[in-house]
């Protein structure tokens, strides 16, 4: 299974940075940040071949652009389907943004056609994406969070998105090839990373540790 990072960083983004964002096999994003289209096109992504985008949750720098690629998509008349999965109200939040941006009907109308969104997945529940396998595992972050475990050409890889320390993250990662997973803050942090519900050092390294997971990529 070939994972490319599209970005590898916060939303507090710094020179020569972009929002995290994984590529997997070439058909499947994982988080669809505002940079996350143009890292597609600088690495010469066939974007014709990608056939679903999985959100971890709807903060600017996971989702905020989705939107741009549905507008490119439309712009350049890619009539392929695309699935996008995420927590309730993603497809709500998403027409919204494109009328919020003065999407051109008939732009609207293609994407509509060629758009089919999943949410509200139970924790733990599995769904099929063409060849992979994909389960969903709640995160505790401060609005509601996917983490995917997610199988394909027999490997295994669990992605986090935000969260702070979960015994339901450990459960999903349970095994898998690689885990990668949020490091937003130093040890030091721990007082802030509660508040703001994100992963320490030490927070990730159990995971990784409980987990059994094989490998650890932080991002």
């Amino acid at each position: 299974m070939e994972i490319a990072f599209l970005g590898n960083w916060s939303s507090n983004l710094e020179k020569g940075r972009r929002n995290v964002s994984l590529l997997v096999e070439n058909k499947y994003v994982f988080d669809f940040g505002p940079h996350s289209l143009e890292s597609l096109l600088e690495i010469g992504a066939h974007l014709y071949d990608i056939s679903a985008i999985f959100i971890s949750h709807m903060h600017l720098d996971h989702y905020a652009g989705l939107s741009e690629f549905l507008w490119y998509r439309a712009m350049n008349e890619i009539n392929s389907d695309i699935a996008i999965i995420g927590p309730t109200g993603i497809r709500e939040n998403t027409e919204m943004l494109l009328k919020l941006m003065n999407t051109p009907t008939s732009m609207l109308d293609q994407i509509r056609l060629h758009t089919r969104y999943v949410d509200g997945i139970e924790n733990g529940n599995t769904i099929k994406v063409e060849k992979m396998i994909v389960q969903v595992f709640y995160g505790d972050h401060r609005i509601p969070d996917y983490g995917y475990r997610f199988e394909l050409n027999g490997k295994t890889a669990f992605y986090s998105g935000d969260t702070k320390y979960s015994q339901n993250i450990v459960i999903g990662a349970k095994g898998v090839d690689c885990l990668i997973h949020e490091m937003t803050y130093l040890d030091e942090d721990a007082e802030k990373t509660r508040y703001q519900k994100h992963s320490t050092y030490s927070d990730v390294m159990t995971i990784f540790k409980e987990s059994g997971a094989k490998c650890l990529i932080p991002v």
